[in-house]
């Protein structure tokens, strides 16, 4: 099927994932967009969606466009995160965002204000003290990570490294792997927490 579609769709050899799109991805995209709403990368064999109305169409249908199989274009983490939130489908997507949305809704959230000032301050305080620090590692992850985990029920163990790990395994290129088992490890033990039966089964309570 995808070898027919290939054939009618325009192929590119363009590569999004070069250090240089990497950093300025705006022309590539515009060069894809402009070829057709559907593009054939001939060096992943894969079809890239190019246009915001053909996106959409494809997000909104699932049964067409499953998710299940792993949305990701590397075959190691659509093996971790098959069957998590973002990799599911129909009522098993919804009875997983349930869980997880629940505690982070725009009410819930702004019941979090004086936490996430707090949380904010102190880690302002500290970074201030060390004097040289890393923004992306230790600034821009910590509340996301700290907050969202408090109220969604995430145990503290591994916090530390989730922004790290995550940031590594996200940004592999398609034709990698995973660089260290520990990584993919780390990344199965959260999803089991939000996996968990008793989780899943609060939602319905």
């Amino acid at each position: 099927m995808s070898t027919i579609l290939a054939q009618r769709a325009p192929t590119s050899t363009l590569d999004p994932y070069t250090d240089q799109a990497l950093l300025n991805p705006w022309p590539l995209y515009r060069e894809l967009r402009e070829m057709r709403p559907v593009v054939w990368l001939e060096k992943y064999r894969m079809f890239a969606l190019t246009r915001y109305d053909v996106v959409v169409k494809a997000l909104r249908d699932w049964e067409a466009f499953p998710s299940s199989f792993g949305v990701m274009m590397n075959d190691d983490m659509n093996q971790v995160l098959r069957g998590n939130t973002l990799c599911s489908d129909g009522d098993a997507h919804n009875r997983l965002r349930r869980v997880v949305m629940r505690p982070v809704t725009p009410v819930a959230v702004r019941s979090l204000q004086d936490e996430v000032e707090r949380e904010a301050e102190a880690v302002v305080d500290r970074l201030c003290a060390k004097g040289r620090f890393c923004a992306a590692g230790e600034l821009a992850t910590y509340l996301p990570v700290t907050i969202v985990s408090n109220a969604v029920g995430l145990p503290e163990e591994g916090r530390a490294d989730d922004g790290v790990e995550h940031r590594h395994v996200q940004l592999l290129r398609p034709d990698e792997r995973a660089s260290t088992q520990r990584d993919l490890r780390h990344l199965q033990r959260r999803v089991a927490v939000l996996q968990a039966p008793r989780s899943v089964g609060s939602s319905t309570q």
